[in-house]
């Protein structure tokens, strides 16, 4: 029988793409347990609570013979996330940050520790993630560094001219809207200040020419993960875009190859381990094994990002005010 109600909620946030809703009440962390945002608490500081897909390059990939120790392997692939992002900003001890979208806060903390930046502020419109941020920031000693604001990327509650780096890890995506995002961000960067996201996006436009049906399926399942339609860009289009809001020296490297397929295991390995975990359904690590042996073998243009939200790019973004 279906659940009317679930379906209709599930429509709704379909429709409304909302972020804020999405990560208070859908999606907590991308780590072992798989913890909702009800479930996340906070001891130490030092609880991993990534939310990005992870940067697989030089991270061994989750297979059918280790899925056991996917919360490792998964947790060392969104750290060369951002370490990936600061070292193609150039981070150093003179620079003032700005992470847009910082999620719980684990890349800031990671950034203050090992590249020392003179200062980080943070921006999150999700007070949920904002109050469990601030709570490891106080426990970790970071507090002297990293400051974390409830607001809005899109309309920045800075002056122009105050940082010299702006982050947005993954969250870009989300924004009402990325262009709006681009024009704040160019806003807030003093000359020569750098812009560096990780984001996704499309190589071509996989929409032309597409049926109905398969263009209402994509706009579905990018509602449901809070991806407005406004934000469905091209490659073309991205660079486009930062050179209209002023930015120069504007490209995209593709990391597509090392992003979707590691995190296609990773993820297949790490829900199930949990339902393992919890006990959920006659789920054993055998079948596990088996799920994720099947998503090993997905094609690259076979992947959820691709064939639900139809964006077969992920690339690191850079540009650069004059």
């Amino acid at each position: 029988m279906i659940d009317v109600i679930k379906v209709a909620k599930q429509l709704k946030s379909a429709v409304l793409a909302d972020p804020e809703h999405f990560y208070t009440n859908e999606t907590g962390a991308w780590v072992t347990g798989l913890p909702t945002p009800q479930e996340i608490r906070v001891s130490t500081g030092r609880e991993p609570y990534w939310i990005n897909l992870g940067y697989w390059r030089d991270v061994e990939r989750v297979d059918e013979n280790n899925c056991e120790r996917v919360g490792e392997l998964f947790k060392s692939a969104q750290e060369q996330m951002a370490h990936l992002l600061a070292k193609t900003a150039r981070l150093g001890t003179e620079d003032t940050v700005l992470d847009c979208g910082f999620g719980y806060a684990d890349q800031d903390l990671l950034w203050a520790e090992q590249y020392r930046p003179a200062r980080i502020t943070g921006i999150n419109i999700t007070p949920n993630q904002v109050r469990i941020g601030r709570e490891r920031v106080k426990l970790t000693g970071l507090d002297g560094v990293i400051r974390l604001e409830q607001g809005s990327a899109t309309a920045l509650p800075f002056g122009a001219g105050e940082f010299s780096v702006v982050f947005a890890l993954e969250s870009a995506m989300h924004f009402r809207t990325r262009s709006d995002f681009l024009r704040e961000a160019f806003r807030v960067l003093r000359p020569g200040g750098r812009l560096v996201m990780a984001d996704m996006c499309q190589k071509t436009d996989r929409e032309a020419g597409s049926g109905l049906r398969r263009r209402l399926r994509h706009r579905y399942w990018r509602g449901l993960i809070a991806f407005p339609e406004a934000n469905v860009w091209t490659t073309q289009r991205y660079v486009s875009e930062l050179t209209g809001a002023g930015f120069q020296k504007a490209r995209l490297d593709s990391i597509s190859a090392d992003v979707y397929p590691g995190v296609n295991t990773a993820i297949t390995a790490l829900r199930g381990m949990t339902a393992v975990e919890r006990k959920l359904g006659s789920v054993t690590v055998d079948k596990v094994r088996e799920s994720v042996k099947q998503a090993r073998l997905t094609p690259l243009e076979q992947t959820q990002w691709t064939t639900l939200f139809n964006c077969d790019e992920y690339a690191v973004v850079y540009a650069e005010k004059p």
